[in-house]
């Protein structure tokens, strides 16, 4: 049995068209039901979305201990890296919930808290300054999963860095990190294992004195709204429901993470469905940029180059239109960004000048016709995929 205690919010994104009810409780409890034997969702749910929810549950064999609100919230992006402003929270807290059994994951929530009790709890915040046992919640061993900046102590060190004028980055620096990490071990109450996610399917393990890197694995698409919440319900499952080891569990959290972005799909597969998948090989090295296209695509080029730098890459050149290649295009192109209204016929003038990219981002419909130019490119209509594979390849 694992009980989860989690939000059930709205999510609507642009790119790519995405608008259901989700939010990290209920996305966690119905992942976990196709491989735990009891499920039991705890949750406040607005009342409007109240017996769609039930029924969803009902039909996932998941039991539900839901809590009415009047207050429904929803997350709103652009694309699947960029969240815009999240939504106001109720304008005082709901009563909190309590929760009690073996196994428990914990998310933050924005209308009220959970106290929880458990054996073996898994803790996903949400936010920097949330502590798991302020509310007097207790667990006989927990594990905390984080995203770098989320952990505590971080958010000094990353305003200073965008003071200096540094590109933001997902996760902190060496130092940074390791400070974060030890003091969270130096607290009364600490956790016994702590992950941190990378924010493209891979992690590290903190458990004894050497963290462990668990890579992130293989993915052919990448959608990341909701890829956290899949990745602590796996762990959870396999680290407090199969008393796994937590290397081990970290392991199947990220396969199960790769499975999940390629749809996204749910629920969580077994172990045995993920073990032939292949771990991904990090980026290394600097990263080349070229801009076919309009205005609009040019500036796509330099927020491309941030994004790739908060991903934890490294721009090394823009180019915008070829005119500006030079002798350069002969360097190789790691992601070349081609604006919607560009025809063929400007990609085959590209091909010509010896392009050859490793990534075609193209938001059209005619996106895997970009291949008859470029046969060696892995092409991508959706924009976070894109990023995603110029940050990540499969592992030969």
């Amino acid at each position: 049995m694992i009980s989860v205690a989690g939000g059930v919010y709205a999510e609507r994104c642009q790119y790519p068209a995405w608008n259901q009810i989700y939010g990290s409780g209920l996305r966690a409890a119905i992942a976990v039901s196709s491989v735990s034997n009891a499920v039991r969702l705890n949750a406040y749910v607005p009342r409007e979305w109240m017996a769609d929810v039930v029924s969803t549950l009902a039909s996932f064999g998941v039991t539900g201990n839901l809590h009415a609100s009047n207050h429904p919230m929803t997350f709103e992006y652009l694309h699947a890296f960029y969240r815009k402003a999240p939504p106001e929270p109720p304008p005082a807290p709901y009563p909190e919930l309590s929760v009690q059994d073996e196994v428990v994951l914990r998310f933050g929530m924005m209308e009220g808290d959970a106290r929880v009790t458990g054996d073996r709890v898994v803790y996903d915040p949400q936010s920097q300054n949330a502590s798991f046992y302020s509310n007097g919640s207790t667990a006989g061993s927990l594990a905390m999963i984080v995203g770098g900046w989320e952990l505590p102590g971080t958010a000094a060190a990353y305003a200073k860095r965008r003071s200096e004028g540094k590109p933001r980055s997902l996760m902190p620096d060496e130092a940074t990190l390791l400070n974060a990490i030890i003091a969270l071990r130096d607290l009364p109450q600490r956790p016994q294992i702590i992950l941190v996610k990378d924010g493209l399917g891979g992690l590290i393990v903190f458990q004894g004195d050497q963290p462990v890197r668990i890579p992130s694995y293989a993915a052919e698409s990448f959608f990341r709204i909701g890829s956290g919440d899949v990745t602590a319900v796996a762990f959870a499952h396999a680290w407090g429901e199969l008393h796994r080891d937590p290397v081990e569990a970290a392991h199947y959290a990220a396969r199960c993470t790769a499975h999940f972005v390629e749809g996204p799909r749910l629920p969580l597969p077994s172990a045995a469905e993920v073990s032939s998948r292949k771990p991904s090989t990090a980026r290394r090295g600097e990263i080349r940029i070229v801009g076919l296209g309009d205005f609009e695509q040019q500036a796509l080029v330099l927020m491309t180059s941030d994004w790739l730098s908060y991903l934890g890459g490294t721009v090394k050149h823009e180019t915008f239109g070829l005119d500006d290649l030079g002798s350069s295009v002969h360097e190789g192109v790691d992601l070349l960004l081609v604006g919607s209204r560009c025809t063929e016929l400007e990609l085959e003038s590209a091909a010509r000048a010896g392009l050859q990219p490793t990534v075609v981002f193209w938001p059209s419909s005619r996106a895997n016709s970009s291949r008859q130019y470029f046969p060696d490119a892995m092409a991508a209509r959706d924009y976070a995929t894109a990023l995603y594979h110029v940050m990540r390849s499969p592992e030969r």
